[in-house]
């Protein structure tokens, strides 16, 4: 049986919140059993979680990372080699971008060193964040990109985002917030440097704002998730110094939430706009509420 049709095979048994982890893990690489519970399994009991990706894994759909990355044992979820398919499949169903030939995806030996893992799982977290903000509290429609996504040529340079979240404004346009999850790890000359990008990109934006491929950037936010309150100050005044005004700064825990309140009181636009196609393959977030599905385990 060829892997297509051995995904479609699968794809047929899972529950829809499978499918919605399965599409999450396909732009966000990694999660922990935490984090895939917060952003596709909420109301179900953690065991319950556990017994649903240990299905998954016994299907082939998504495979552990090997233990011993971190001192506190964590587990990391990936998709397996049938989970990539099905998610491809999945991404084509939903009319997604991307190449679909494992062409962006980061070189093993990047997604292994445990630094770099810790950053994409900060940078996951704030997904999850996000998710269950939108379960409580009313947002616009909204669409998460991933780093991968989010990449933007500025001719000579490039500038890789952490991630990037589009909310969809009254005004039939996305707003965009770039988002950058500093650990503290990276020295501040580099961060001046990566702060010259964006200050270039905002510029080529506004030269450009009347092009729907730029609209969207022109009035773009860069928003700093950070453990440290000192380092969050720090780079506020070095966006500052880089000529960037519309900055917000703070705490990892306070980021969602931050978000959430500027965008309380902005109306839903009637319709969802199209997205501009440098976001295409955005990750919507599927409804994973709690509702009379049974979940089998």
């Amino acid at each position: 049986m060829r892997s297509w049709e051995r995904a479609a095979a699968a794809l047929a048994c899972l529950t829809p919140r499978d499918r919605a982890l399965l599409r999450v893990l396909h732009d966000l690489r990694y999660l922990t059993c935490e984090q895939a519970h917060r952003a596709c399994y909420p109301g179900l009991a953690p065991r319950s979680v556990r017994a649903r990706l240990s299905n998954l894994r016994h299907r082939g759909l998504i495979a552990p990372l090997r233990r011993g990355v971190f001192a506190d044992r964590r587990m990391f979820w990936g998709l397996g080699p049938l989970g990539r398919t099905a998610a491809a499949a999945l991404e084509a169903v939903d009319g997604g971008g991307g190449k679909g030939d494992g062409s962006a995806a980061p070189s093993r030996s990047i997604v292994m060193a445990a630094l770099q893992l810790e950053h994409l799982s900060g940078t996951n977290d704030l997904f999850c964040d996000l998710c269950e903000t939108a379960r409580t509290v009313r947002l616009p429609p909204w669409r998460w990109l991933a780093g991968f996504r989010s990449a933007v040529d500025l001719g000579q340079t490039r500038l890789v985002p952490d991630a990037a979240v589009l909310i969809a404004g009254p005004d039939d346009g996305w707003w965009t917030y770039y988002v950058e999850r500093d650990r503290g790890t990276m020295p501040l000359q580099a961060m001046r440097d990566k702060l010259e990008r964006y200050a270039l990109l905002f510029r080529m934006a506004a030269a450009q704002s009347g092009d729907p491929a730029w609209q969207a950037r022109a009035d773009a936010w860069l928003l700093f998730s950070c453990d440290d309150l000192r380092r969050a100050e720090r780079l506020a005044a070095l966006a500052a110094g880089a000529g960037l005004e519309r900055v917000w700064a703070g705490l990892a825990n306070a980021c969602a939430a931050g978000l959430a309140g500027a965008l309380c009181d902005v109306s839903p636009p009637r319709q969802c706009p199209a997205l501009p196609s440098w976001a295409r393959g955005a990750l919507a977030v599927s409804d994973t509420s709690q509702s009379t599905e049974e979940e089998p385990v």
